[in-house]
């Protein structure tokens, strides 16, 4: 049954007595007519030691660079924009992708405004918006314009959240400009066709009418339905 008691310390020095055991069974020398002082051996499994401390952290560091460099990826190639905030709004970081959706390079949007981007209409509910996300420190949402330029409005959907040292507001933003066209133009669809379909309905019972009215007065009815 395994001691789970042993700190750290005793299972390296274990790992490190294995190595020894290890080298000196592959050794040609007779070990029982080797002379080995205790000196010599604590020297032996501290060399031992450091090497498998080494061997752990050169793992670690491998893993945590993959860590990173996966991270890196995934935030700047992310579909979206990722943007830290301070409480005034100024932009601290972005991804790549955040520099494309404002249209400008990253390094000439480092330490600008967000705010500078949204349309006047919509810079208290940008502001408001930022405000609730350092008071309740929960997610929060909202819509806004963007104007890029004079031709280009883009409207964003926003979800901020407050960094782990509270300082910044991290915000996520996704264009949503061409859904809400889409949804547009499925609306107007529908009642365009809510309208004809209508019409038609009310041609029909108008014809019905009148067919009526026809035989009514002897005649032969005109429209058939």
């Amino acid at each position: 049954m395994k001691n789970t008691n042993l700190t750290n310390n005793d299972i390296l020095r274990q790992k490190a007595e294995k190595k020894i055991a290890n080298r000196k069974s592959k050794s040609n020398l007779n070990l029982s007519e080797c002379d080995y002082l205790k000196l010599n051996h604590e020297l032996l499994v501290h060399q031992i030691e450091l090497e498998i401390q080494n061997e752990e952290l050169i793992l670690e560091k491998e893993k945590t660079d993959y860590i990173a460099e996966k991270y890196i990826e995934l935030y700047n190639f992310a579909p979206l924009g990722y943007f830290t905030l301070t409480k005034t709004g100024e932009i601290i970081e972005l991804n790549r992708f955040g520099s494309q959706m404002l249209d400008k390079e990253h390094a000439l949007l480092v330490k600008s405004f967000f705010g500078f981007f949204v349309v006047s209409e919509d810079k208290s509910i940008l502001n408001l918006f930022i405000e609730k996300i350092f008071e309740s420190k929960i997610t929060e949402t909202c819509m806004v314009s963007m104007s890029l330029n004079e031709n280009s409005i883009k409207h964003v959907l926003l979800t901020g959240n407050i960094s782990k040292n509270g300082q910044y507001c991290l915000i996520a933003a996704i264009d949503i400009s061409d859904r809400l066209l889409m949804e547009k133009e499925s609306n107007e669809l529908h009642q365009f066709n809510s309208y004809f379909i209508g019409r038609e309905l009310r041609m029909v019972e108008l014809k019905k009418e009148i067919n009526e009215l026809l035989l009514k007065g002897g005649f032969d009815i005109k429209y058939p339905v």
